[in-house]
């Protein structure tokens, strides 16, 4: 059986502290605000938020008061997701925002899961 791989997706280069790279979530709310985006881009993004909001589980961040290194992966079996977080990335690399992909089998000790993604803590971030 092969091991799972989890994937990451971070705004910033691969020069920048791991800690002050935020997610493409943050980034693309960020960009909508800035009033960067024509109405067109403006009305997708709300549609994506829309669309996370009603698939994808937000993880109980606050509820569990999990430290600043627990870090949300996504299971490399989401494709689903993944593939509108590509279509995020595309987004935001049109308007200047580098996107890293990281990947990893080890993602740290794992406080949640659910289908598609899993929240690890982890000292290496």
């Amino acid at each position: 059986m092969a091991e799972k791989k989890y994937i990451r997706f971070v705004v910033g280069t691969n020069r920048e502290e791991m800690r002050a790279q935020t997610g493409v979530i943050v980034e693309l709310r960020l960009l909508r605000e800035s009033g960067d985006l024509p109405d067109y881009e403006s009305k997708r993004v709300e549609e994506i938020f829309d669309w996370l909001n009603e698939n994808l589980p937000c993880p109980p961040f606050q509820e569990k008061n999990w430290s600043r290194d627990a870090i949300s992966w996504f299971k490399d079996s989401a494709q689903d997701m993944i593939r509108v977080f590509r279509e995020i990335i595309v987004m935001l690399e049109e308007y200047g925002r580098p996107v890293r992909t990281i990947t990893t089998r080890k993602p740290g000790m794992i406080l949640y899961e659910d289908d598609y993604q899993v929240v690890a803590q982890s000292r290496e971030f």
